[in-house]
């Protein structure tokens, strides 16, 4: 009988912090995510800041509008396709903002 209340006390303890470690642990995990939910936004948001400032941004942006002249002066020519679509690679090399999307 006392072997039996001593197995069951140890076992019920045990069950206990097992018990703490899940809370304590998904208390962690909730905390960590409403933490990134938080502070990673404004930090993409910075670094698209950063990004948009760069050289390669101004050069995309410097090509889109001479392709738009090109295509207000001659839109069925070719030379602002080929403007184009090099702004539109220096926009996906740089990761450059889309000035048309948004």
């Amino acid at each position: 009988m006392l072997l039996e209340h001593a197995v069951g006390h140890s076992f019920r303890s045990r069950v206990k912090r097992v018990k703490y470690i899940y809370i304590i642990g998904g208390t962690v995990v909730i905390l960590v995510i409403i933490s990134l939910v938080i502070f990673l936004p404004p930090y993409f948001e910075k670094k698209q800041k950063q990004r948009d400032r760069s050289l390669g941004c101004l050069q995309y942006r410097q090509m889109l509008k001479e392709s738009e002249k090109s295509y207000a002066l001659n839109p069925n020519g070719k030379k602002w396709v080929r403007e184009s679509m090099a702004a539109e690679g220096l926009r996906k090399d740089f990761g450059c903002t889309d000035i048309n999307n948004g």
